[in-house]
């Protein structure tokens, strides 16, 4: 008879979700099953590489992962091997489930980032960065390469312009003193990556540009408002502030800054001290009669 262990295996391979799930049931103590001929990788290694989704899903919901995130012996998670092998699925799926697993690292340091950028597993990189807990754009493995270095010698442009959108340094050294332009692939590549920074640094300079002008405009506006500008001919006095009265009575009645009248200077009552004058309304007699 054929052992329990390779039939778990044969059946995550063939990707049979009720035949996995009757030898789960049966023997629960199983589930990992490490493969000890290929890095001890367990079962949701083999089918997060695999990119059997359902399986992933049972081997979850089963207790899989309960006493921790599943490691063989080259320090590789299930998500690190699903960004290996491009299974985008799978991928997304560990990376909502278990966001924690996201930062680890292999014996080479080497994080879930960098084996996307360097495998160009690009619908993955986004995820890894934007997580609860997130990839960091600036980690580097045992050699100081970034996962813009590992996308640059790796020949994945679209890793690459995705990853300096995302703020990562073009000018991050390794411990060899190299930046990630000097892996570049080809020629082609090499000048394509130097268009990408010239282009993202010019937005750069104008998005700074931008935004002081903003605050220029700003300032400009609040001075406007709080200094004493010419009114009318006249200087503008700046009245106090209602706040700074208790009440309304000690605030006194509203001052005028410029009196109507001095608009009216071609009017024939100007100087008359005075003003207008119209008598009693009820004494007043009717015109043209003379009585």
């Amino acid at each position: 008879m054929i052992d329990l262990s390779k039939r778990l295996r044969r059946a995550i391979h063939l990707n049979d979700v009720l035949l996995c799930r009757r030898m789960i049931d049966a023997n629960p103590s199983s589930i990992q099953n490490p493969d000890y001929a290929d890095s001890s990788n367990t079962s949701l290694h083999l089918a997060a590489k695999l990119g059997h989704v359902d399986l992933v899903r049972l081997l979850i919901d089963a207790g899989h992962e309960d006493s921790g995130i599943s490691l063989n012996t080259e320090f590789e998670t299930p998500l690190m091997l699903a960004c290996e092998a491009k299974q985008i699925e799978t991928g997304l799926l560990l990376i909502n489930i278990y966001p924690r697993c996201i930062p680890y690292i292999n014996k080479n340091g080497m994080d879930a980032l960098m084996l996307a950028s360097r495998n160009g597993t690009l619908p993955l990189i986004s995820p890894l960065l934007t997580a609860t807990t997130p990839a960091s754009i600036t980690a580097h493995d045992k050699d100081g390469n970034t996962a813009l270095h590992y996308a640059s010698a790796s020949g994945e442009l679209k890793a690459l312009r995705l990853l300096l959108q995302y703020g990562a340094s073009p000018l991050a050294q390794n411990a060899y003193s190299w930046t990630p332009i000097a892996y570049s692939a080809t020629t082609a590549a090499e000048a394509y990556f130097k268009q990408l920074v010239a282009e993202i640094e010019r937005r750069r300079v104008e998005a700074v540009k931008d935004l002081r002008e903003k605050e220029k405009a700003r300032q400009a506006g609040v001075r406007l408002v709080t200094s004493s500008e010419e009114i009318g001919g006249r200087r503008a006095s700046v009245r106090p502030r209602l706040e700074s009265f208790s009440t309304l009575d000690e605030a006194g009645p509203p001052r005028v800054e410029w009196s109507p009248v001095e608009r009216m200077a071609m009017t024939p009552t100007e100087g008359k001290a005075g003003g207008f004058y119209f008598g009693n309304i009820s004494s007043r007699r009717r015109a043209g009669s003379g009585d």
